[in-house]
């Protein structure tokens, strides 16, 4: 079952009429949580509201609903016990209202109807299910003919998980409750007392200490990665990352080989590709995949999973470098030379599904193109989604570009796809490229 509003969720329940006059359901003031709104300067991970329902248990009487001027309670409301779902409803955009008005990073939209890729960009999936609700709610002139106006207060607890997308699991579990009132009666009050109380609850998690610590990543901290620059600013030449130049003799890798050497990049619900470029645990990937987050998980081939740090990152040329904490890992040699005109090149990546991690296509390079961010090896090699980031090698094996896009007609592809070379990618990020 599904619904748009707390208050259509609400009249979907029972609602079980009482002839005689009731008592209302307990309804209690909850003090305002010491919310400090976080440091304009401080590190912050980005959250996103990923899910809210309502289950509450069967036949519980949980509000009360009153039809005159002195809201003496005649109906009483109980629960059936479904689960409905509140994800894109207001509910969600008061959480985000209450959390980028204290300087948390909220990223997604409320409005999507199917999957809202900005979500992919989130750290911290939050989820919150309404396990109690207490109201007691009035329409005084319901008998005077105007049956809109209404007025009460209400409590409500939420129950909320907090979800790292990287590591896969449930970090923090807390629960909150809110509390909300109106004295006079205004068209929706009964309503707008319910997402009083929700935004209570919110601002309850929000000044929760230990989530506060998640999200901000105190330095020190496991989740802390390097300053990362995103412009075509001078960046420091970074030594430590030694990559393989191909050279004369350079011998060549078989492309089971080179396929072993590609990765997947999971990024929450959304993945993409990447390759080993060090022994030492360097990969570079798109910075599309990984956007701002500051950590990604990454699947080889042999089905070993490991959670890796971006370090460097350029978002105008769209490309990033990430750190494994792992040794004796097989890099691929890197080809800085261009790739000759009507020369076979081969895309390794992730097409569509993660399944397909290790999907090689096969097509010919078109020539080097220039656009606005930079020079593009252009080819009819065949990509699709999740392919981007992973490498493009030669005939030789050796890794020539880095897959970044592909035009499409209606939605299909045409054949004409794009690859940054893969010298201008290690320049960017300050990675020498030394024989």
């Amino acid at each position: 079952m599904r619904c748009r509003s707390i208050l259509a969720c609400l009249l979907l329940l029972s609602c079980l009429p009482l002839v005689a006059c009731m008592k209302k359901v307990r309804v209690d003031p909850v003090p305002e949580p010491d919310l400090r709104p976080l440091a304009m300067d401080a590190k912050v991970q980005p959250i996103t509201i990923y899910r809210l329902t309502l289950k509450m248990r069967r036949g519980e009487v949980y509000g009360t609903a009153a039809y005159d001027g002195l809201c003496i309670p005649r109906v009483a409301t109980s629960a059936l016990g479904e689960r409905t779902e509140l994800t894109r409803d207001e509910l969600a955009e008061v959480f985000m209202e209450e959390a980028g008005g204290n300087g948390f990073k909220v990223v997604g939209d409320t409005r999507a109807l199917f999957d809202d890729p900005d979500r992919s960009r989130a750290n911290l999936w939050v989820g919150g299910n309404i396990s109690e609700i207490r109201k007691n709610i009035c329409f005084p002139m319901h008998d005077w003919g105007n049956p809109v106006p209404s007025k009460g207060e209400a409590n409500l607890m939420v129950d909320w998980e907090v979800f790292s997308p990287v590591d896969r699991q449930v970090v923090l579990r807390r629960t909150t409750t809110g509390y909300g009132k109106l004295d006079s009666a205004t068209e929706g009050g009964g309503a707008e007392v319910l997402r009083m109380a929700f935004a209570h609850a919110t601002r309850g998690l929000l000044a929760d200490e230990e989530f506060r610590k998640l999200v901000t990543m105190p330095a020190g901290s496991a989740y802390v990665a390097p300053q990362l620059t995103q412009t075509q600013e001078a960046r420091p030449v970074l030594t430590d990352v030694r990559v393989q130049v191909a050279g004369p003799d350079t011998p060549r890798v078989p492309l089971d080989s080179v396929r072993h050497s590609a990765v997947l990049v999971q990024m929450g619900d959304s993945h993409g590709s990447g390759f080993v470029v060090t022994d030492d645990g360097y990969i570079l990937t798109n910075y599309h995949v990984v956007e701002e987050s500051e950590r990604a998980r990454v699947r080889f081939q042999s089905g070993a999973s490991v959670v890796t740090r971006v370090v460097a990152r350029d978002k105008r040329r769209d490309v990033a470098l990430l750190k494994a904490d792992m040794e004796g890992l097989k890099p691929l040699y890197i080809q800085t030379e261009d790739v000759a005109t009507g020369a076979e090149v081969f895309p390794v990546g992730a097409p569509m599904l993660e399944k397909l991690s290790g999907t090689i296509s096969r097509g010919i390079a078109s020539g080097y193109r220039r656009k606005s961010e930079g020079r593009v090896l252009q080819s009819d090699a065949t990509i699709f989604g999740g392919n981007s980031g992973g490498p493009l090698v030669d005939g030789n094996g050796h890794v020539v570009a880095i897959t970044v896009s592909g035009m499409q007609e209606n939605g299909v592809p045409i054949g004409v796809n794009f690859f940054i070379p893969i010298a201008d990618a290690l320049k960017v990020l300050g990675i020498p490229a030394r024989p």
